[in-house]
């Protein structure tokens, strides 16, 4: 899993690392990168009569190796937990970890994508 931080600021997009470090990285069996990032996520609302509201949203892009089926069974809380087992395949630790960014309901956004990785043949740049 990987999450990508938008925070807005330093101290959201460590409050959200320590979210995600806290709660998710204990359920997945490989572990988690995360990514800070200094975009700011602009929203744009229109008011009624014209006025325009502008505020950041503090979000965190979470990218898993899971289809888009799995996700969403991942999303939805009342998903068999069998058929989500089944479709997450050897992810099935991303969809529980999924399942459990839903339930917890953090205080900032979450956007869910899919991407295949590919891990480097050696770890150049270990963190120890």
């Amino acid at each position: 899993m990987k999450v990508v931080l938008k925070g807005g600021s330093i101290e959201k997009n460590n409050e959200i690392e320590k979210f995600f470090m806290e709660k998710i990285f204990p359920i997945l069996e490989f572990g988690i990168a995360i990514e800070e990032s200094d975009r700011k996520i602009f929203v744009y609302e229109k008011k009624e009569g014209g006025c325009v509201h502008e505020y950041i949203d503090p979000t965190a892009e979470v990218i898993v190796e899971l289809t888009e089926e799995a996700r969403n069974l991942a999303k939805d809380g009342k998903a068999d937990s069998d058929e989500l087992k089944q479709k997450s395949g050897k992810f099935y630790d991303e969809a529980l970890a999924i399942r459990e960014i839903e339930k917890l309901r953090p205080p900032f956004s979450v956007e869910y994508y899919s991407c295949r990785y590919t891990p480097p043949q050696k770890n150049i740049d270990e963190v120890e």
